[in-house]
């Protein structure tokens, strides 16, 4: 299956990947992938990604313009976005070197245990999230045609 649009922003060792896909029910939505090399094995990749289904992404985009605008300001803040069963954090945090950055966790409950929730995350550093923010917008606007 092959992506309807793809935009790639580069990252120090992380390279991130937003990609418009169509569902087999018509409806599109977007992949946000975060990949970086494997520390045990530099040959391979390790990935994580967040899916983010179409009917909210300008909800998304914005929560996610409001994070970033945050990341310059001494307080932590957190959006939360709803679609359906899914829920989706976007949260400024702080490494250890003290530099923020903004955690993207989507949860649902888990198919095997609706009483347990399935978390995926990536992380956005404060260097990058801009080209990050201008990279989804422009996939959300994709993903509308």
């Amino acid at each position: 299956m092959e992506s309807l649009f793809s935009k790639m922003v580069k990252a120090g060792r992380t390279t991130y990947f937003m990609d418009v896909w169509e569902a087999k029910n018509n409806s599109k939505y977007m992949t946000l992938t975060a990949s970086q090399p494997s520390q045990s094995d530099p040959k391979k990749f390790t990935k994580r990604s967040v899916v983010v289904f179409g009917n909210v992404a300008d909800e998304f985009v914005g929560a996610m313009k409001e994070v970033h605008g945050a990341l310059e300001q001494p307080e932590m803040i957190s959006k939360t976005v709803k679609a359906g069963k899914m829920t989706y954090f976007l949260d400024v945090k702080e490494a250890k070197n003290k530099s923020k950055y903004v955690s993207i966790t989507s949860s649902s409950p888990s198919k095997e245990d609706p009483q347990k929730f399935t978390k995926n995350s990536i992380a956005v550093f404060n260097a990058v999230a801009g080209e990050f923010v201008g990279a989804l917008e422009e996939t959300a606007t994709r993903l509308k045609e």
